[in-house]
């Protein structure tokens, strides 16, 4: 018979404590999972080569929105704001970024990176601006 396996619950913890302070290390998230700006009030948005971002939604304040795209991987994505393309596009590959301005009033957008496929992919999320 198998003995029974002992887990130490405190390094448990204390890793599922690391990680979340990690997690929320380059701006706040609140309880629904929406990234808010980081404390210099720049919007950071991380790509990965899953085809996916760091949140599924992001909060930001009406007005000049500074955006700091970071790509954590090599595969080359973009970041666009839906119906507002010609106004911002920052593009990253190899472990780059990339970081511009936007002018946005109070309300729902849609962050997308627009290479062929990639929104498809699962390459979208949700902007608030308040």
């Amino acid at each position: 018979m198998d003995e029974p396996r002992v887990v130490n619950l405190k390094w448990s913890v204390a890793a599922v404590g690391a990680m979340a302070l990690m997690a929320t290390a380059c701006g706040g998230s609140s309880s629904d999972g929406t990234l808010e700006p980081s404390e210099d009030g720049v919007l950071r948005v991380v790509a990965d080569d899953t085809m996916d971002f760091d949140a599924d939604a992001y909060r930001a304040a009406a007005g000049e929105i500074a955006i700091e795209y970071v790509l954590s991987g090599f595969q080359e994505h973009t970041l666009v704001v839906e119906g507002y393309e010609d106004e911002l596009v920052l593009s990253v590959e190899n472990g780059g970024s990339d970081s511009g301005t936007i002018t946005l009033e109070a309300g729902r957008y849609i962050l997308y990176c627009d290479i062929p496929g990639h929104r498809e992919g699962g390459m979208e999320a949700r902007l608030l601006v308040q």
